[in-house]
């Protein structure tokens, strides 16, 4: 992407995010977020076809970057303090654009931002077993990632709409207990052992 066109998608994607703070996803249209923006309504269509599918693109960015951060490069690596890394970097995701996950997250009309975390989540785990760095007593993999996947989505929900402040590492302590023996979280699981 140029510089200016790297300049109007920073500036979509500020306005979709602050105007999906303010409500839900499917109410946006596509002339009020360029107006936001202060772009034209075809530069918009150059970057996106929806205003709820660029704020799903920006988030995704947002989830992927914090992944490649902490579980890219290297597989030599302390798997539990990257998992967690990762983990505490997505709860402040979370936090900095919990206005928005809100609105999509207790919608049941809408559970495309659920469904963009659990696919995060998915990916995330595909990639440590493909690292070796779960050992899970199941071989079906799609399986295994699905069952975390999902079920992590709901945790971070929960923790999400609870009340402020709401507390990271807490949180983190509460779903280590909740999640497999296997899995580099846990208490159980033995650090740097796999």
């Amino acid at each position: 992407m140029d510089a200016r066109a790297r300049r109007s998608y920073d500036r979509l994607s500020a306005a979709v995010l602050d105007l999906a703070a303010t409500r839900p996803l499917d109410t946006l249209s596509v002339v009020e977020v360029a107006r936001a923006a202060g772009v034209h309504r075809s530069t918009f269509y150059e970057h996106s076809d929806s205003p709820a599918a660029l704020v799903r693109a920006v988030l995704r960015d947002e989830l992927d970057d914090v992944r490649e951060r902490h579980l890219g490069g290297s597989w030599d690596r302390d798997w539990d303090a990257a998992v967690r890394a990762t983990t505490l970097d997505v709860l402040d995701h979370l936090e900095r654009h919990r206005a928005v996950y809100l609105r999509s997250l207790g919608s049941p009309a809408d559970g495309s931002l659920r469904t963009l975390l659990s696919d995060h989540f998915h990916s995330s785990i595909t990639l440590l077993a493909a690292r070796g760095a779960l050992d899970s007593p199941v071989d079906d993999l799609e399986l295994m990632a699905r069952y975390l996947a999902d079920g992590t989505a709901g945790a971070v929900s929960v923790w999400l709409a609870g009340e402020a402040p709401r507390d990271a590492e807490r949180f983190l302590d509460d779903f280590a207990r909740l999640v497999p023996s296997w899995w580099p979280l846990s208490p159980h699981h033995a650090a740097g052992s796999l």
